[in-house]
């Protein structure tokens, strides 16, 4: 008998010690946050493609403190704007549904690519870990869209373009625009297979398939066009609706469109027409696939 209820407690035992090997990370954090009531947050230098612009939608800020849904998206935004590969925030005691928001906001995958709207593509991300710990503890980890080999390789093709199309020469940023504009659509081809088959011998949806290897689609067009604008300190995000994304661009205090995809001259239908466009006419020219979320898009 004593053999059976040793044999069971010592299965019990190694069954707890397993609980706690497997669970050691949310015990920690969980005695951790416990014990201390002071959480601070780390944070650590922005790479140098953060932007400094505060949009409408969403604005710098070096506290991340949770207070609502919209402070928790803009804590998002500015860990991906500011280049972080990995980032902790705490959820404060007071904001009762902090960790539900957070894990709402994580888990939306249309959202969270909304913002990276508002990113310098080098700081977009391809794939999001978050992790939530009972204690409040939220930790991400940000897998980038860009290999450092591409945006090294992007970075001196900006550059060689820039020069090619004598840039400092022209004093507008009207004409500046007007001219990579020109440049990428003559370069680049639309890739049709990445388009119609979602497969292809390319990284066409990226600035690396436009500039580097010549095809793209409409996120490899946006993409493109970004690069440049920031390397030209251009206010700029991309907006996307259900089916295709483009450029919005600050140009003399307003916000206008930029759509490098149907501008392409090989549709001879469009031509330049999506050339830094208001809204209203943007509609009127197609009020299908550049229908896009103005509750989100503010700019716009």
């Amino acid at each position: 008998m004593n053999k059976i209820i040793n044999l069971v407690f010592t299965i019990i035992l190694l069954s707890l010690i397993l609980l706690v090997y497997l669970k050691i990370d949310e015990i920690t954090d969980f005695f951790t946050g416990f014990m201390s009531d002071e959480k601070t947050v780390e944070v650590k230098e922005k790479n140098e493609y953060a932007r400094d612009f505060d949009y409408v939608k969403f604005q710098n800020d070096d506290e991340f403190i949770p207070v609502d849904k919209e402070s928790i998206l803009n804590i998002f935004y500015n860990i991906f704007n500011d280049g972080y590969d990995e980032f902790t925030f705490y959820c404060p005691s007071e904001y009762e549904d902090c960790i539900d928001d957070v894990k709402t906001i994580a888990n939306d995958n249309v959202l969270l690519s909304k913002v990276n709207d508002y990113v310098h593509p080098f700081n977009s991300f391809k794939n999001l870990n978050t992790k939530v710990s009972g204690n409040g503890t939220v930790s991400i980890s940000v897998s980038k869209n860009y290999t450092s080999n591409e945006i090294e390789e992007l970075n001196k093709r900006v550059s060689d373009i820039l020069y090619e199309l004598n840039i400092d020469d022209l004093s507008d940023n009207i004409e500046k625009i007007r001219s990579i504009h020109n440049y990428i659509i003559k370069n680049v081809e639309y890739d049709e297979e990445m388009a119609n088959n979602n497969t292809s011998s390319y990284r066409s949806n990226t600035a690396y398939g436009a500039l580097v290897q010549g095809y793209a689609i409409c996120t490899g067009y946006s993409d493109a066009m970004a690069l440049f604008l920031d390397k030209l300190d251009i206010p700029n995000i991309k907006i996307s609706s259900d089916e295709h994304v483009w450029n919005l661009v600050y140009l003399n205090g307003s916000w206008v469109h930029l759509d490098l995809t149907w501008n392409d001259t090989n549709n001879p239908k469009y031509q330049m027409s999506y050339f830094l466009i208001d809204t209203d006419t943007l509609f009127k020219l197609d009020p299908e696939e550049h229908l896009f979320d103005e509750s989100f898009y503010l700019e716009a």
